[in-house]
């Protein structure tokens, strides 16, 4: 299986304050995270710094929110070997993580009469494997206290290019990706065998869709 190499801006705040644990003259990480807040503007600035300026944008996807308002992007960069995912979710979900996943239809309907965007299908998935195994199973996005998300990963099972001809959407979910991790001592209501069942095995549990983006090859 192919590993995905990641960089979360949660985890940069982690190793800064990490960084200061033996340090008598610096209060505990938790306090620090508490009295201090990572704005907008300074994780857009981290992002800007991490990725490399002569990359080139191969596609991208507008993020609309279920009430149709633009909250963000998601721009793809194809590497040699990977492609460089940047999502910036501006504003309009709920602290804590979110599924972040490619869907198979490049249709974003928030009236599609079986819910919210359900017209963008399941996962990207042209291997049929299951979750967290599918093409389009990225990391999840971690929402700060004002809404905003910040994500720069190198992803290695699609093309970016790929994805735009192949009219593909990006979704982001209401609850967190559990990526199927659900030891065998644990057993759902309709089933008597441990470990994930067949909805875990389809989208790690991760709920709702809540915003929805096209992904389109970019033009600069």
């Amino acid at each position: 299986m192919k590993y995905n190499k990641f960089l979360f801006l949660s985890t940069l705040i982690f190793v800064i304050g990490g960084c200061q644990l033996n340090d008598k003259d610096h209060p505990p990480i938790s306090q620090t995270m508490e009295n201090s807040k990572f704005s907008s503007d300074e994780a857009q600035e981290v992002v800007a710094e991490v990725r490399d300026p002569a990359d080139k944008k191969s596609a991208q996807a507008i993020m609309h929110d279920i009430d149709g308002n633009v909250i963000g992007t998601v721009a793809f960069y194809q590497k040699d070997k990977s492609v460089l995912v940047e999502g910036l979710l501006q504003s309009g979900l709920t602290p804590g993580f979110h599924g972040f996943h490619i869907h198979e239809n490049g249709m974003c309907d928030p009236y599609d009469p079986e819910g919210p965007f359900a017209s963008a299908g399941g996962h990207y998935n042209p291997e049929d494997t299951s979750h967290p195994d599918h093409a389009g199973d990225m990391l999840p996005l971690y929402a700060l206290e004002d809404g905003s998300a910040y994500l720069l990963a190198a992803l290695d099972r699609f093309d970016a290019k790929q994805l735009a001809h192949e009219n593909r959407s990006v979704i982001v979910h209401a609850n967190p990706d559990n990526f199927a991790n659900i030891p065998e001592r644990y057993h759902s209501e309709n089933s008597k065998q441990g470990g994930p069942d067949e909805e875990t095995l389809k989208a790690g549990d991760a709920g709702g869709r809540i915003a929805c983006g096209v992904i389109k090859t970019n033009v600069n």
